[in-house]
């Protein structure tokens, strides 16, 4: 059964690593017929593919609220990543809260904010294929680094978790459930598996389909990610951007 959605909350423009300019991102939501659509470069510490300052967001939401944009609704967000242990992200709370939301993710190249966060979320994950104990070491570190930020962030979602650094996924899924946190299918990878989104679904967590759109054509590409949640026997909903 095919299905439509609303809005896609995962896109980066050339602020950070995407291809496109902001207003190219978001006449591609506009032909993809989406409602609405976030516009989330990563936070300054990604490593070769941030933006420059945290500020950045800030100047780009200042010119959005100067744009015409008719038929779709244009949110500015960030996707802040996971900097240390207890939950720190690369932004900053007087930056994020005039944000329109915030996006949280790990990721494997960026710069840790001591050295406790550069050995078990960074060194650990690279050496998690190593040895068992390698892997633990990363499943916790990032597991409870994620479920902090929960506690101390407003996160609207978590972006890709588990890719390339894996997780907990019952502890961390109530977690997001008790937040009130999204967890998201990323259909720009593409990693998760059914039974990986079932047993976060049985947590009681919702759910985000997002394209992490690089580039203008895969903007609002979100069907195959229904796919692996239909598969996964996730009721529509508890999909918060599928049109019901």
């Amino acid at each position: 059964m095919l299905q439509s959605f609303r809005a896609d909350y995962h896109v980066h423009t050339r602020r950070s690593d995407g291809r496109a300019s902001a207003r190219d991102m978001v006449a591609a939501a506009r032909r993809a017929g989406l409602e609405e659509v976030a516009l989330t470069d990563h936070g300054p510490c990604n490593i070769g593919v941030g933006v420059n300052a945290a500020g950045v967001f800030l100047r780009l939401k200042r010119k959005v609220a100067t744009w015409e944009s008719p038929g779709i609704r244009v949110l500015v967000g960030a996707e802040a990543n996971i900097v240390g242990l207890n939950g720190e992200i690369d932004i900053p709370a007087a930056v994020y809260r005039q944000l329109d939301l915030l996006l949280v993710g790990l990721h494997p190249y960026v710069l840790p904010r001591d050295w406790p966060a550069a050995r078990d979320l960074v060194l650990a994950n690279q050496l998690q294929g190593r040895s068992r104990r390698w892997r633990e070491r990363a499943v916790e570190a990032n597991t409870r680094a994620l479920m902090a930020a929960l506690e101390k962030h407003p996160v609207f979602c978590l972006t890709h978790p588990g890719l390339g650094m894996p997780v907990d996924i019952e502890p961390l899924a109530l977690a997001c459930a008790r937040a009130g946190t999204l967890w998201e299918v990323n259909v720009g990878h593409l990693y998760q598996r059914p039974e990986e989104l079932a047993r976060a679904a049985r947590c009681g967590v919702r759910f985000v389909v997002n394209s992490d759109a690089h580039q203008p054509a895969t903007v609002g590409r979100l069907e195959e990610g229904w796919e692996l949640l239909r598969a996964a026997g996730v009721p529509q909903e508890q999909v918060i951007n599928l049109r019901h």
